[in-house]
């Protein structure tokens, strides 16, 4: 096997650095080695003759200038400096392990394909005719949705788990690129036999004395622009459950336990669940993001898969 690597290891007690082009065949004897513990077990391990295993080792010795093992009665023992070579062996090939399991994960998941990281809201109303329109340009390639929260996305995303992501906007975050893709203005939710339904408009003030369904502090855009609000108004509601998904919100107030300041995606799943819309007066705003991990780089599938984005973002509509 032609392939080779620069191994520096410290031997001595002066730990003068040691610096050799060595083969890979050569470590991958001398791990096989230590790891079975006879010449006969490695070979069998690499599919070699004993032999062969042999002339790796005494020249990955001679490349090395110290011995590796102590060779007392026909066995073979690792000696002090090659047990502290087989330490950096290993920590290298972890590392070269871990490449493999990625290239199989890979592999295994259609490399041609596209992971796309949602959030649960959006992966339910705005993804199913983005992918409608992706699939028509790009027939037969395998789509994964991950449908996770935003501190989800953000992990696919630096870990490159996913090729590009829908959710909520975030604020910077090393290695990943955002683009803003659209703003969208809060609504009023409430059960179709509650007295505000009979209102075109919700203003803050019609809050006063009403139940809550409030968003939990870790979706921080709206959560916070909801606590301005209400800490502004005279005798304030009352929260009576704190959710951190749009859909488990619109089902609460669904099952008659408050009203809700809501985000619009899901309204025309809730219509027909007895929930009324209507629109809320107020300065609170969702902000929606693609995003992809900051390669630089994005393949054609990513960049055809946000022009289908965009042209479904640009003639949806959240009341049909």
């Amino acid at each position: 096997m032609l392939v080779s690597y620069k191994i520096c290891v410290a031997v001595n007690s002066r730990l003068t650095a040691v610096c050799k082009m060595i083969r890979f065949r050569q470590i991958e004897a001398f791990r096989s080695l230590i790891m079975t513990g006879t010449s006969v077990g490695a070979a069998k391990k690499l599919h070699v003759t004993q032999p062969a295993i042999s002339r790796l080792i005494a020249d990955l010795e001679a490349d090395l200038g110290f011995s590796l093992f102590s060779r007392i009665g026909g066995r073979l023992n690792p000696t002090t400096a090659g047990l502290r070579f087989y330490k950096s062996v290993e920590e290298n090939f972890l590392g070269l392990e871990r490449l493999k399991q990625v290239a199989d994960m890979i592999r295994e998941e259609a490399s041609d394909g596209l992971t796309v990281a949602c959030m649960p809201v959006l992966a339910t109303t705005l993804l199913p005719p983005v992918i409608a329109d992706f699939t028509e340009r790009h027939p037969g390639v395998p789509i994964k949705v991950d449908s996770v929260k935003v501190p989800e996305v953000l992990v696919n995303l630096q870990n490159h788990k996913a090729d590009i992501a829908l959710s909520l906007a975030f604020p910077a975050v090393a290695g990943i690129e955002v683009e803003t893709l659209l703003k969208a203005r809060a609504s009023c939710a409430m059960p179709a036999t509650h007295k505000l339904a009979k209102k075109k408009t919700v203003r803050p003030a019609d809050l006063r004395g009403e139940k809550l369904i409030g968003w939990l502090p870790n979706s921080r855009q709206p959560y916070e622009a909801e606590q301005s609000l209400i800490s502004a108004t005279e005798d304030r509601p009352r929260y009576t459950v704190f959710t951190d998904t749009a859909h488990t919100r619109y089902a609460m107030v669904a099952g008659g336990l408050g009203i809700s300041i809501v985000e619009p995606f899901a309204a025309k799943v809730w219509r027909a669940h007895g929930v009324v819309v209507r629109p809320f007066e107020a300065d609170i705003e969702y902000e929606y993001a693609l995003s992809y991990p900051s390669s630089g780089i994005r393949s054609d599938l990513v960049t055809s898969f946000r022009n289908a984005v965009k042209r479904v973002v640009e003639r949806y509509s959240f009341d049909d």
